[in-house]
């Protein structure tokens, strides 16, 4: 009889009188598991139950064992006695043998997909993702836009078009005319910052329109003008503008009558004294104004830097500290889905700590595939790309400067390849890589305003718009 040692806890989880053990070996007459010595006293005569992970269905079966035998089997290494305690148990039940043997059959066949096939096969067996369409067949972004823009003619949007053209319905004014939202631009590339400059805010918005698929693109011509610009970028510490052109965006915005959001990235340690010189320019900018602005970060030093460093700006919690899962694939995964929807935020004491140490009150989230419960409080949703990947030592610039993107090195200074040049991936993933990041894009709020409009109903009042990436001169494949 084969016995397997120290199987995954995620596929397999042992309880003790309610309290979890750790299963250390396994097989088809019973397992053996260890338990802390403090718990052990009575342990012989405590409920036992194993809970198994199906990974055919995607769930756990609970087996609670009531016919067995258990014995006390010592460490062998004295020195860990101290701490725990081990234990035998010899099963009777012959479902828990079919158990096992399920389990182990299972793990087998992941264990050989995972050594001797590629991702897209074993993802192909294991959830059955369409592994053959896993190729780059575009030369270009240009080219892969073009065939995300036809899909999105197959949405509801493309359904009530005769409608309208009929006069059987009336396009309304705002597309969120029942659940009004603030709208903002999202400026966070060089390129956005030098077109911001050059053109009054009506041209602006009309550029990043023009940028703009399907729902963005409408959202902006109906507002005309956004309520609010975020300037700054959440995922690369060398996109944030240079304080001479922050600053003239800061008096064009100001003027402009336009409400303002700085969005900071996580914070390098060489960065910190030049960081903490800014956020006191910024600051004492404000005080002039008389004025408050918004700043989005990404890492708790840096929140620590504006709480204490700041009196005029206001803390909102940004992608990167706001954990999701997020994935273009992610429809493909087994299980239940609506498990995704929520995440620490909706524990009421965390944002209560949040608000009491940082005076954080705003979340920004982003539209990622599947549907969402925004906790209370204020909440901006990003459309309609999503964050998936971030690396502090950029891929691009890895290819750009040495032809692999594996040889990556911290970057203080940035020429920008990112201007010119993006990672392309599958078409049917709808997702890019950008700078330092990798980015997926929600087809499905960009084709039914109605979604975006549950969001508003559940708690969202704001909605930034993201821009597309350029169409560079040259685009890679992963």
């Amino acid at each position: 009889m084969m016995v397997v040692l120290m199987v995954p806890f995620g596929l397999l989880a042992g309880f003790a009188g309610g309290r979890e053990v750790r299963i250390t070996e396994l097989d088809e007459t019973g397992f053996c598991f260890r338990i802390r010595k403090k718990d052990s006293a009575n342990i012989a005569s405590e409920e036992l139950k194993v809970c198994f992970y199906d990974i055919e269905n995607s769930g756990y079966r609970e087996l609670e064992i009531s016919e067995y035998d258990i014995q006390r089997c010592d460490a062998a290494d004295t020195d860990l006695q101290e701490f725990y305690v081990k234990y035998k148990v010899n099963v009777k039940e012959k479902e828990y043998a079919k158990a096992v043997q399920r389990l182990l059959y299972q793990y087998n066949r992941y264990i050989h997909l995972k050594l001797e096939e590629d991702d897209s096969t074993l993802a192909e067996s294991m959830t059955g993702y369409s592994g053959e369409r896993d190729v780059v067949k575009c030369r270009s972004l240009e080219e892969q836009m073009k065939i995300w823009q036809e899909e999105l003619k197959t949405g509801p949007e493309r359904e009530r078009k005769p409608l309208l053209e009929a006069g059987l319905v009336r396009e309304s004014r705002s597309l969120l005319k029942n659940a009004p939202m603030e709208l903002a631009l999202e400026i966070d590339c060089p390129e956005l910052y030098q077109a911001y400059l050059r053109s009054s805010l009506t041209d602006f918005s009309e550029i990043f329109a023009e940028k703009s698929m399907g729902i963005c693109s409408s959202l902006i011509r109906n507002r005309q003008v956004p309520d609010r610009l975020y300037i700054g970028n959440q995922f690369c510490h060398l996109l944030f503008p240079g304080k001479e052109l922050l600053f003239q965006m800061l008096e064009k915005a100001a003027a402009e009558q336009v409400k303002i959001t700085l969005v900071f990235s996580y914070i390098r340690e060489y960065m910190l004294d030049q960081v903490q010189v800014l956020l006191e320019e910024i600051d004492h900018w404000c005080e002039r104004r008389q004025t408050c602005i918004e700043a989005v970060v990404n890492d708790w030093g840096m929140a620590d830097l504006v709480k204490n460093g700041t009196r005029n700006l206001t803390l909102s919690l940004g992608s990167l500290l706001n954990k999701r899962k997020k994935d273009p694939r992610i429809s493909f995964k087994k299980g239940d889905q609506r498990l995704f929807e929520k995440n620490n935020l909706n524990a009421g004491f965390y944002r209560d700590f949040l608000k009491e140490e940082f005076g954080i009150e705003r979340f920004e989230w982003e539209s990622c595939g599947y549907g969402q419960d925004f906790p209370e409080g204020k909440n901006s949703l990003h459309i309609p790309l999503y964050q998936t990947n971030t690396s502090q030592y950029c891929p691009l610039r890895a290819v750009c400067l040495n032809g692999e993107r594996g040889a990556q090195k911290l970057a203080k200074s940035c020429p920008h390849y990112c201007a010119e040049h993006v990672f392309l991936y599958p078409e049917h993933l709808h997702m890019v890589g950008r700078y330092n990041s990798l980015f997926g894009i929600d087809m499905e709020i960009l084709k039914d305003r109605k979604l975006l409009e549950r969001c508003a109903k559940k708690g969202v009042d704001m909605v930034v718009i993201s821009a597309f990436p350029t169409q560079g001169k040259d685009t890679f494949s992963p």
